[in-house]
């Protein structure tokens, strides 16, 4: 069988709160919400926060969380962040708001489209988020 992956459709990441997670996806990060109703009404197990046109899917579980040495990387794009400055402010305003932004944070890092600034995070259940300017 000859298959191409050709994209990415989701990443499925279980959270203990999907009120706490919808807050710093959606709230803080500005992520689009999907799925919310069909959620609420069990016709999926999962909320949708969307970056760009992949999903995360946010799945409610009551068993112990363990994000170990995992991270998710979200590319930063807007008419205000595309500066170290820019990202600094960004990362200032998520401690304003209680998130742990890890020590000597920001700094240059490559990924699939070359080296930029880019900083850890974490969110709710302590999973690493890299937001890496784009």
């Amino acid at each position: 069988m000859d298959v191409d992956v050709v994209d990415m459709d989701h990443v499925a990441l279980r959270v203990s709160d999907v009120d706490r997670a919808l807050e710093f996806y959606h709230d803080l990060l500005g992520m689009a919400v999907r799925d919310r109703e069909r959620f609420e009404a069990g016709e999926v197990p999962y909320v949708a926060v969307v970056a760009g046109g992949r999903h995360l899917h946010l799945v409610p579980s009551d068993d112990p969380i363990d994000v170990g040495g995992e991270h998710v990387c979200l590319l930063l794009r807007s008419d205000g962040t595309g500066t170290r400055a820019e990202l600094d402010a960004l990362l200032a305003a998520l401690r304003e708001a209680g998130v742990e932004v890890e020590a000597d944070e920001p700094r240059e890092r490559y990924g699939a489209y070359g080296r930029d600034w880019a900083a850890y995070v974490r969110d709710p259940d302590g999973r690493r988020i890299e937001l890496k300017l784009h």
